[in-house]
């Protein structure tokens, strides 16, 4: 494995590109939550999908630019907190589609109830496992079926469409890891699954965009 650590003086980076990346991912979501406007529920809780996807990606930068092993009370001072933001982000989203797409279902209230247990199950074991699968594990039980509803949904808005193929460039990320898919040491499978992320995010955010417009 070739060592791409960057010394700045005193200061060391471990893995700069992989913090940068995440860094990118924090300033576009911040712009995308300050640039919608929340003027009603939906977009009101798609705002804070985007925070709490900037707010994780920050302290995910930061965890994977400051400690060159991934373990330890400091480590997971950062990486926890940020698996954390993560679950709260995909509830925010669950519950933009519960008062959007899901709002004339019949199982509306079993939709509401799920996706709280769901919140809560994950933050226990996630405490209890504290492993990053028990995070991929959430953000596809969240996220899928988001997609589904957007894309399957018989009275479909406009932004519908952006949600649901922005949610599945999202899933891109979960290919180029389990490949491992890299195109150089300084611009790996974490780096390329950090570009999809980006373009997941725009997507999203450019639907909801002729939302508010419309």
């Amino acid at each position: 494995m070739v060592d791409t650590t960057l010394k700045i003086g005193e200061f060391v980076v471990y893995e700069p590109m992989t913090a940068f990346t995440d860094y990118i991912i924090t300033i576009i979501a911040i712009i995308y939550f300050k640039k919608l406007s929340a003027d009603n529920e939906v977009i009101k809780n798609w705002r804070l999908f985007f925070l709490f996807i900037g707010l994780s990606t920050l302290l995910g930068g930061t965890s994977h630019g400051l400690f060159p092993i991934h373990d330890g009370w400091q480590y997971k001072s950062f990486w926890l907190p940020m698996q954390i933001f993560n679950g709260f982000a995909v509830y925010f989203a669950q519950k933009a589609t519960l008062i959007s797409v899901l709002k004339d279902s019949k199982n509306y209230n079993t939709w509401k109830a799920s996706y709280m247990i769901q919140l809560v199950a994950y933050l226990v074991v996630l405490m209890i496992v504290q492993k990053y699968i028990i995070t991929i594990i959430d953000n596809a039980i969240g996220l899928i079926p988001i997609m589904i509803l957007h894309l399957s949904a018989k009275k479909k808005e406009e932004h519908y469409n952006y949600i649901g193929y922005g949610i599945m460039v999202s899933f891109i990320t979960a290919i180029v890891h389990g490949l491992k898919f890299s195109l150089h040491a300084y611009f790996n499978y974490n780096d390329i699954a950090h570009i999809f992320i980006i373009i997941s995010l725009t997507v999203m955010f450019l639907g909801l965009k002729k939302r508010t417009i419309s």
